[in-house]
């Protein structure tokens, strides 16, 4: 899961306070941050109906190549005009957002 968000998404890791019992990690996300708490997968399908949340890129064409090279499966959508979006699956199962404003068909 860490190398999914550090290597994939780009995320920087925060400092993260001993927490007894409860494995984790910590991200940087802009001001905030992305706290991953230890448990097992559970699959790598997105719902891209479900709960999800979104992540502004500036080049998803790039993001989508990226993914390709990794081999992790997404599927492509279109919100509006100009709204280009894909949805995919962290390594638990969680699904996200990743959307470019402004994207030439």
């Amino acid at each position: 899961m860490v190398a999914f968000y550090r290597d994939v998404l780009g995320l920087a890791d925060a400092a993260r306070p001993e927490i007894p019992g409860i494995d984790g990690h910590w991200h940087v996300v802009g001001d905030s941050q992305l706290h991953l708490v230890g448990r097992a997968a559970v699959g790598q399908t997105h719902r891209h109906t479900g709960h999800h949340y979104c992540v502004a890129v500036d080049d998803l064409d790039a993001a989508i190549a990226e993914l390709e090279e990794r081999g992790i499966e997404y599927t492509r959508g279109v919100q509006g005009e100009g709204v280009v979006q894909i949805w995919i699956a962290d390594p638990a199962g969680n699904t996200i957002e990743l959307q470019q404003e402004n994207h030439t068909r």
